[in-house]
């Protein structure tokens, strides 16, 4: 049994070419190199095949290099246009209503007025709307408003409305809250709390069992509340001893700072009583470095 004979393809494009440039049939040109003649036209199909792809294959390469090329400019020019539309929405935040409005041109054949509001950040409805003028009763009112608060700062809407009542300007309380709004007339009013935490230095754990206080100056405490007055308030600090319940100092303030809380202590500390333990939250007037150094050197 003969093995299959393997060619070369230098021997197979050598065979191709004589094919096709001579004038010798198939079968001689087989014949002269011992080869089967379909092998010899199959060859010849492969090289000219490839010959076509070869001289294409130069066409489509500078095709995809021309395309290429443009795709990468079209990127740019896209990335460009990014970045200046990101400056532009960066930068128009410090543009007011009336500069946008400016750049609006109602002219523009080439961009509408959507398209211009969407690139500018300004709403339709801000461009279009025109500001209605108040109204002189309600300056009036306003201007009223403005002085009775100026003579009871503490004055919410509601006592509001009794005092213009009075003077014969009849007026919901709804309307006149909303001119206090607009004017930024907010009542002087006790806060929700007036224990607010503080950011002190050193923390100190609770020494205090209740059960256990068997003497006078063994604890002493303090704490801040407010006393409703007519038109305000005030705040109210107090150093009581626990044991006796007896009220050692107190001192009123009309503002939540810590030198109040220093002169109820010194008032406390002047009749030459100290306690063991003092005992207070964690509000910032009690932890705060003044409170604490002065009764560190009490050696309380």
């Amino acid at each position: 049994m003969s093995k299959r004979r393997t060619h070369t393809p230098e021997f197979k494009a050598k065979v191709a070419m004589e094919a096709i440039s001579s004038r010798k049939t198939l079968q001689q040109i087989a014949a002269d190199h011992g080869v089967h003649p379909i092998q010899v036209s199959q060859w010849k199909k492969q090289l000219l095949e490839g010959a076509s792809e070869l001289f294409n294959s130069g066409k489509k390469s500078r095709d995809k290099d021309e395309s290429q090329a443009k795709e990468s400019e079209l990127f740019q020019q896209i990335g460009r246009l990014q970045m200046e539309l990101e400056w532009l929405k960066k930068n128009r935040s410090s543009c007011d209503a009336d500069d946008l409005r400016k750049l609006v041109d109602h002219e523009d054949c080439n961009f509408t007025i959507s398209c211009q509001c969407e690139l500018s950040g300004l709403p339709r409805s801000t461009l279009y709307y025109k500001p209605i003028p108040v109204r002189e009763s309600t300056l009036r009112i306003m201007a009223r408003i403005d002085a009775l608060f100026l003579e009871d700062p503490c004055c919410g809407s509601r006592r509001m409305v009794d005092y213009l009542a009075r003077e014969g300007i009849p007026i919901s309380r709804d309307r006149v809250r909303n001119l206090m709004r607009c004017m930024g007339l907010r009542a002087i009013s006790q806060k929700p709390r007036t224990t607010i935490a503080g950011e002190p230095s050193e923390r100190f754990l609770c020494l205090v069992e209740f059960n256990e206080i068997k003497a006078v100056d063994q604890v002493w405490a303090t704490d801040i509340t407010y006393i409703p007055l007519r038109k305000g308030f005030l705040y109210l600090v107090a150093v009581v001893d626990l044991f006796s319940r007896h009220v050692l100092s107190w001192k009123l303030s009309n503002s939540l700072d810590t030198e109040f809380c220093l002169d109820a202590l010194e008032m406390a500390l002047a009749g030459g009583r100290k306690p063991q333990i003092f005992h207070f939250d964690q509000g910032y007037q009690f932890t705060s470095g003044e409170f604490v150094s002065r009764l560190q050197a009490e050696r309380i």
